[in-house]
């Protein structure tokens, strides 16, 4: 089953809502800046099927957003797409600009794990990721899940900062978890 939705983000300067189609406003407060990048529309949809094309980019976006000992490769992606949820945002082209992968947990059916969560550089500090992970969890939540977990690197401020904001909370931290001196906060929502 494939769910979408079509979404505005709002601008993160002058926070107006671009409301017709693919109209988009000059933005208010720094007009020099021209169209507000955020006006865009996002589109955020659970992968169900997949391609090698698209295959090839997941793994290429991967290795520029989370470097190339933590992508995930060609042989684990249709298994997330399969047997998890792999849920993506797009761009107007179409192009993927954030990723969410999703894991259920083994010990506890009604527990999902965020496995990996990035937005692409130039599409940060937009709010995307944001409306990303609340789409995320409205999902887990209308699936009757009863939380969701995932590990983040402590120096990851950004990160941990929209897990803080969007409920998460720091249970532990996870010493040597990805390797020697490779420490990660683990955080946990209650839905």
């Amino acid at each position: 089953m494939t769910y979408s939705v079509k979404i505005y983000i709002r601008c993160f300067f002058c926070f107006g809502v671009c409301k017709g189609g693919t109209e988009r406003r000059i933005c208010k407060r720094r007009p020099a800046r021209g169209v507000c990048r955020n006006m865009e529309k996002v589109i955020f949809k659970v992968l169900d099927s997949f391609d090698i094309s698209l295959i090839k980019k997941i793994k290429k976006l991967e290795v520029q957003n989370l470097g190339a000992s933590a992508a995930i490769n060609e042989w684990q992606i249709p298994v997330i797409i399969r047997y998890g949820r792999f849920v993506v945002a797009e761009d107007t082209s179409g192009d993927i600009i954030g990723v969410c992968e999703l894991l259920r947990g083994w010990k506890d059916p009604a527990s999902a794990f965020i496995h990996s969560f990035y937005i692409i550089k130039k599409y940060r500090h937009q709010g995307i990721g944001r409306k990303l992970l609340q789409f995320v969890i409205d999902m887990l939540k209308a699936s009757a899940f009863n939380s969701v977990s995932l590990t983040v690197a402590p120096d990851n401020n950004a990160a941990t900062k929209l897990y803080l904001n969007e409920g998460f909370e720091i249970k532990s931290v996870l010493k040597n978890e990805y390797g020697s001196g490779i420490d990660r906060y683990l955080m946990e929502k209650m839905l």
